[in-house]
């Protein structure tokens, strides 16, 4: 493994890991990855991002084939997750002199993992950094996907340095997109599902930074450099983090219903919400892939959830369609629960308290019937599913 040039001065000095088979607990890398870090040399020498702790070494060994560690002037942190944060320590070992560069939101974060004296800068969108012959313009991108994410322009070359954004699991022999035989968008996507999903309202707002950049290279924290085609990913990103919701009026109803109690009121529920102006998504949790649930969470604006309680509890279907909402913007989505239950109905408390605390604006009031509805059961959630309605339009 060595320095690798993608333009005049700048180079790939990261690694590559792969044997890694799991990344952040929840990815499957069956490629692999690689912890990309670029040095760029003007008579003034800037390090972007460094690389996972464990492979400091090899790191430092690829910096020292283009400059020596002592002479770096600019270490720029463009997110302090360990997988790029993790090698700092060991720079500062060799060069206690770098002027760390990051977005003004990861100051704190910075100092957490240094924990001692260093010249940290925050700084805000447009910054540049004049490396006398190059140029680096900063560009923050809150919440792709963390607080404190930040990418570069490196106008003199067109190169983007992206940090997660745009990027893959993929370690192979090459560390060029074109050069690879794998499925990149395939990779590309899997990559943006379950890492920038959640954020894609941030996302859609942040790419606006990135127009009229003449970017003809895309160097991200992750996989491969794209040389060419180089806004591809940024176009794809576009349409994925597109607000499907944005407009609508389409309410998702769910349930879960073992004997037909409380799918008799979700049922009825979807029902009234249409004859109030909705368009409705009707799913029974136990027959309704993952994939279809979460796609129907994001083109709604607003969720009813039925579920009944079974030992003081919510059932594990409800809990997995709740476990997805994580895995979107759910930014301004209203929600209301209902069901059928034999005791004391603690499911249906215990799944709104839930909502709320994924940032959920949760009615009020649940609504619960007692094992089988009666017909004044049935009247009463006629006249909540009115009061829900009025919820679900409020600001619209």
């Amino acid at each position: 493994m060595s320095a690798i040039q993608i333009a005049d001065d700048v180079y790939w000095v990261g690694v590559k890991d792969p044997d890694l088979r799991t990344f952040d607990i929840v990815m499957e890398t069956k490629h692999g990855t690689t912890y990309n870090a670029y040095l760029v040399k003007g008579r003034r020498v800037a390090l972007i991002d460094t690389v996972k702790q464990q492979f400091a070494d090899d790191f430092l060994a690829n910096v020292r084939q283009i400059v020596p560690v002592e002479e770096i002037d600019y270490l720029v942190v463009n997110h302090t997750e360990p997988d790029h944060s993790g090698a700092v320590l060991a720079l500062l070992g060799e060069n206690p002199d770098i002027k760390l560069i990051c977005a003004a939101p990861a100051v704190p974060f910075v100092q957490n993992i240094i924990n001692a004296e260093a010249d940290v800068t925050g700084v805000k969108d447009d910054h540049v950094i004049d490396l006398e012959g190059k140029t680096l313009r900063f560009k923050t991108m809150p919440y792709m996907h963390w607080p404190d994410t930040m990418m570069e322009f490196l106008a003199e070359d067109g190169v983007l340095f992206s940090n997660d954004g745009f990027a893959a699991h993929v370690a192979a022999d090459s560390i060029f997109a074109d050069e690879l035989s794998v499925d990149l968008d395939h990779e590309v996507h899997y990559y943006w599902d379950v890492i920038m999903r959640p954020f894609s309202g941030f996302v859609r707002r942040n790419l606006a930074k990135l127009d009229g950049l003449d970017a003809g290279i895309l160097a991200a924290s992750h996989g491969p450099v794209y040389r060419t085609d180089a806004r591809r990913y940024i176009e794809k990103y576009r349409q994925w983090s597109a607000d499907r919701a944005s407009g609508g009026n389409r309410v998702a109803v769910f349930y879960a219903s073992n004997y037909g109690n409380t799918g008799r009121l979700a049922e009825t529920m979807a029902d009234h919400l249409q004859k109030h102006g909705f368009e409705i998504s009707l799913a029974d949790l136990t027959t309704c892939p993952a994939d279809d649930a979460r796609d129907m969470i994001e083109a709604s604006r607003a969720v009813v959830i039925g579920t009944p309680t079974f030992n003081g509890d919510a059932v594990k279907p409800t809990w997995d369609l709740l476990n997805l909402f994580s895995t979107v913007d759910r930014t301004g989505k209203k929600a209301a629960v209902i069901g059928s239950y034999g005791w004391g109905g603690e499911g249906i408390k215990l799944v709104a308290e839930r909502l709320a605390g994924l940032k959920l604006k949760v009615f009020e009031e649940n609504y619960r019937a007692r094992l089988v509805p009666s017909e004044d059961d049935m009247a009463a959630l006629s006249e909540y599913a009115s009061r829900v309605a009025q919820f679900f339009t409020e600001g619209k």
